[in-house]
């Protein structure tokens, strides 16, 4: 992508930003049009190409941006503090609905973006998907307290269910908005205080380990 894009006023990086996420969640990828995307972002068509060689390099950059907000919004909740790891899940899916006031259809945008199937970009986004996981987890198991675990090895598979979970009430939600997140949320909640119960140290053996 051209750098000059990173010169833009914010305002009009977030309007370019948005402007993809809401196309791509409306439609698939080969369906999305750019002359739209430009309409809606208030720009030129010709400024849109000059900014992104072309519509592949702009839906991976907005499939990166999406994970960098995303972890942006992770990494002021952790900060440098060890946190419980249902705690740390609990903040992360708030914070989730949060950026949503700013990137509306960032969620819907990336719920389709996990699944497309368009050999155009496919590849590219499976191998992304696929470094962001790894790093995802890393950061996670370097971020949770290990003391309230009944075995500290079984940290990295449990955490490995609750992305999977996460992924499983996810699955077919395109239209994902606020409001279905909330709706899901409960489920979500539910299936995590069952891992709890299962994983963590009952309370009196917590109270033995002080």
């Amino acid at each position: 992508m051209n750098s000059k894009y990173f010169d833009l006023p914010s305002e009009k990086q977030k309007n370019l930003i948005n402007a993809g996420y809401k196309a791509f969640s409306l439609y698939p990828y080969k369906k999305a049009s750019m002359s739209i995307i430009a309409e809606e972002a208030n720009i030129s068509k010709s400024l849109l190409f000059y900014y992104f060689k072309n519509k592949k390099e702009y839906y991976l950059f907005l499939f990166e941006t999406a994970f960098d907000f995303l972890k942006a919004e992770k990494t002021k909740v952790t900060e440098d503090e060890k946190i419980d790891l249902f705690e740390l899940t609990d903040r992360s899916v708030r914070q989730r609905i949060l950026i949503m006031h700013d990137y509306p259809c960032l969620m819907k945008f990336a719920a389709r973006a996990y699944y497309e199937s368009d050999p155009n970009v496919q590849q590219d986004l499976q191998t992304k998907k696929e470094e962001m996981t790894q790093l995802g987890i890393r950061e996670i198991l370097d971020s949770i307290d290990y003391g309230q675990l009944q075995d500290t090895s079984d940290a990295e598979v449990l955490v490995n269910i609750i992305l999977f979970i996460a992924e499983g009430c996810m699955r077919g939600q395109e239209d994902l908005d606020s409001e279905k997140v909330l709706e899901i949320l409960p489920l979500f909640q539910a299936m995590m205080q069952s891992l709890k119960n299962h994983y963590y140290k009952k309370p009196a053996e917590r109270e033995e380990t002080k």
